[in-house]
């Protein structure tokens, strides 16, 4: 079970990029991802039996969306209303709010969130209050603190009461072309070392690869557009109640996932067998139960493996090979895979493997069906992140003596370079120096 459920970047009516090349079932496949990813995020909320099920980021933009897409998130959210589950869109001003409603003719069960409007929402006999961590309230403090409402300046005198604050980063113009580390968009609410404060909960969704400040839930999108995201897509599930009663063994935990949640066996009643299951804190404990639940229909992944010689048809038989290995699941999500070779140091391998790449993908694509077999090798290249040591052990593998040494003198200058803390752009900039006068 779930109270809550938090679907970050769902992005409807933005389409996935397509690969060139790519036959009608990955073109598909790829077409219908956002929805399927959010459906599947719909079914979590559904079949966890959560109170709210929160839209954050970009959701559905009302000047992009067709009637069409409206109507079918429309009906989506009435489904979960009918189930007991809110939908909670947490937008950046009045205005977004306005728009929405409109788009989706306002639906039974959707309420709206802006940063100086929290909503209140009871979950399960708790009063939870849901706040947007976004607007100059934070941008102006810089210390991510968020206004408190009337009823959390009160809460002595309402229930037991919970607090979800909600942010997220703008990346959907940086993430393709930011190289580098991205700071994160919201401080660290509590200090280091630090548990937040009781009842309070933070997620935040972005699409960059960056280390979340303390006390931070970090999301990332229900379905990621490229292979530089960080994941390949997830919803978030938290549980704030308790739905088992504490076991006399259990042992308080820190604000943690649940994969670090200690999982407790408890002995059934009489009326059933002994069965294991995770005893969350008591209630009033403001610590949680965080879950990410899968939800992306494409993955993008890299498959790495060792080719030291042979033509475009030995090196198609080691990927299959390697293919067949990764055993996706029929039903599960397609892999688009981009296949790094490692040369054993050999810069002509690493060439004649430039050369042999179109032949090889053209062969590795006549050996299986797209639609049966989940994966799609879309490219096919020496692997960048070769590390360069071959070379300092073994100079004499390049052509020539002038060759050889340059090589020797960049590997170890990179290697240098790595160890004071480079990574990745060196060496694959040292790498592509030495294919091209390999190939001159």
């Amino acid at each position: 079970m779930a109270d809550i459920v938090f679907a970050f970047d769902a992005a409807l009516d933005r389409p996935l990029p397509v690969p060139v090349t790519a036959p009608p079932d990955v073109v598909a496949a790829l077409a219908t991802a956002p929805w399927e990813a959010f459906e599947a995020a719909v079914s979590t909320a559904r079949q966890s039996r959560a109170a709210a099920l929160v839209l954050f980021g970009a959701t559905l933009d009302p000047l992009r969306a067709s009637p069409a897409q409206a109507a079918r998130l429309r009906a989506l959210i009435v489904g979960l209303a009918a189930d007991g589950c809110r939908t909670v869109w947490v937008a950046d001003d009045a205005a977004d709010c306005a728009n929405v409603a409109r788009m989706l003719a306002e639906p039974e069960g959707l309420c709206f969130v802006t940063p100086v409007a929290p909503q209140r929402l009871d979950v399960r006999g708790l009063s939870v209050e849901i706040c947007s961590a976004r607007g100059p309230a934070v941008a102006m403090t810089g210390v991510g603190q968020i206004i408190p409402s009337f009823a959390s300046a009160h809460s002595s005198l309402l229930p037991a009461q919970r607090r979800v604050i909600v942010g997220w980063d703008d990346a959907w113009n940086t993430f393709h072309t930011d190289s580098g580390g991205v700071l994160h968009g919201l401080h660290s609410p509590v200090t280091p070392g630090a548990i937040p404060a009781s009842g309070t909960f933070f997620v935040w969704g972005s699409r960059r690869t960056q280390a979340p400040p303390a006390g931070v839930h970090q999301l990332p999108p229900l379905q990621a557009r490229s292979a530089a995201e960080v994941a390949a897509g997830a919803c978030g599930a938290v549980t704030l109640t308790t739905i088992a009663s504490p076991s006399p063994a259990f042992t308080p935990y820190p604000h943690t996932p649940l994969a670090s949640a200690p999982a407790i066996a408890t002995t059934g009643s009489a009326a059933g067998p002994t069965t294991a299951a995770t005893v969350l804190p008591p209630a009033g404990d403001g610590r949680t139960v965080w879950r990410e639940v899968p939800t992306h229909r494409v993955a993008w992944r890299t498959l790495t493996l060792e080719s030291l010689a042979g033509n475009d048809e030995d090196l198609a038989t080691t990927i299959w090979a390697a293919l067949e290995g990764l055993t996706p699941d029929p039903a599960g999500p397609l892999h688009i895979v981009r296949v790094a070779v490692d040369c054993g140091g050999s810069i002509s391998r690493r060439v004649h493997v430039s050369e042999i790449s179109a032949e090889t993908l053209v062969r590795l694509r006549q050996l299986f069906e797209p639609k049966s077999f989940r994966v799609w090798c879309q490219d096919l290249e020496a692997d960048r992140g070769e590390a360069l040591a071959a070379l300092v052990r073994n100079a004499s593998s390049s052509k020539s003596g002038a060759t050889a040494s340059f090589a020797t003198l960049l590997a170890e200058q990179v290697i240098e370079a790595e160890r004071t803390g480079a990574q990745g752009v060196p060496r694959e900039a040292a790498w592509l120096a030495l294919e091209l006068m390999e190939s001159t």
